[in-house]
């Protein structure tokens, strides 16, 4: 574990420099990101999960260089506990102005409050590299993301992982009427993952976002009463093994005018194993102001 944090600290500190060699001129933005999660209701013995608005503001810090520093408190606006259920902090480089690529490599942690409404997850770190080929018409996507964290279940505790890809394809239709700049970016992906546990991983959304989480993870727990509690446990003893997922249909939306964007996106996930819950949709909407 120390080894990873020693090369994701190495990373965030190249790419500080990077940014930091590039220009010294510092950009901030606030704004709100809207979505939905899996909440825990209980009745009796009977436990169910049931989708609730997540209210997320934000305060970003970025150089023109791409490397930023985000900040974001989340709510939950149902369950038995509505309010915040986690801090996340984000660190790394997103450029979206090259000619060539799109690049992201960021580092996350996620500092849960224990919020009763929301099931339990191990995972409170994520480090996500991404890129996308832009000189084509038809544009290659590929996203991996890897988390990790501790699991208190067992004693003592144990180091976990949970690993995710996306592969696919995308293009962008851009429009500008007057002051305002119209951009939809549709896109096809193959998600691939572990999915051992109920997370918040950024390529994971089927899990985040659906009330049926836990018919894709393998070790879904969920929190209950005063304390944690253990809803459905398998403890594998072999490695982790990435499986194929879903395919995913992604439409993307960008909506600017001056400091102001609002940035509405819609995923559909189409699973390949019957095991898992039919066809979902989740959706998401970022609204920004820079200054």
């Amino acid at each position: 574990m120390k080894t990873i944090f020693s090369a994701i600290f190495s990373l965030i500190i190249s790419l500080n420099c990077l940014a930091q060699d590039s220009t010294q001129k510092w950009e901030t933005s606030v704004g709100i990101d809207l979505t939905t999660v899996p909440t825990i209701h209980i009745a009796g013995t009977d436990t169910s999960f049931q989708n609730a608005l997540s209210i997320a503001p934000f305060f970003t810090v970025r150089s023109k260089g791409g490397f930023g520093i985000i900040y974001s408190p989340v709510f939950v606006s149902g369950g038995r506990n509505p309010g915040i259920f986690m801090h996340v902090v984000t660190a790394g480089l997103e450029q979206y102005g090259k000619k060539s690529l799109d690049l992201i490599a960021e580092y996350t942690h996620f500092f849960f409050t224990n919020n009763t409404s929301i099931p339990t997850s191990p995972i409170t770190n994520e480090v996500v590299l991404a890129a996308t080929y832009k000189k084509s018409w038809i544009m290659p996507k590929l996203a991996a993301g890897f988390g990790f964290g501790t699991d208190n279940e067992f004693s003592p505790s144990k180091n976990v992982y949970d690993m995710e890809i996306a592969a696919g394809i995308a293009h962008t239709f851009e429009k500008e009427n007057g002051k305002v700049d119209v951009t939809l970016t549709p896109s096809v992906l193959i998600n691939a993952g572990t999915n051992e546990y109920f997370s918040f991983l950024r390529l994971t959304k089927y899990i985040s976002h659906s009330k049926k989480f836990n018919r894709y993870v393998k070790n879904p727990r969920a929190k209950s009463g005063s304390g944690n509690a253990v809803i459905t446990s398998t403890q594998s003893s072999t490695a982790e093994k990435i499986t194929l997922n879903n395919l995913e249909l992604n439409l993307e939306t960008s909506i600017e005018k001056g400091p102001f964007s609002i940035r509405p996106t819609f995923n559909l996930f189409i699973p390949f194993s019957s095991k898992t819950p039919g066809v979902e949709g989740y959706w998401d909407v970022s609204l920004t102001y820079s200054f």
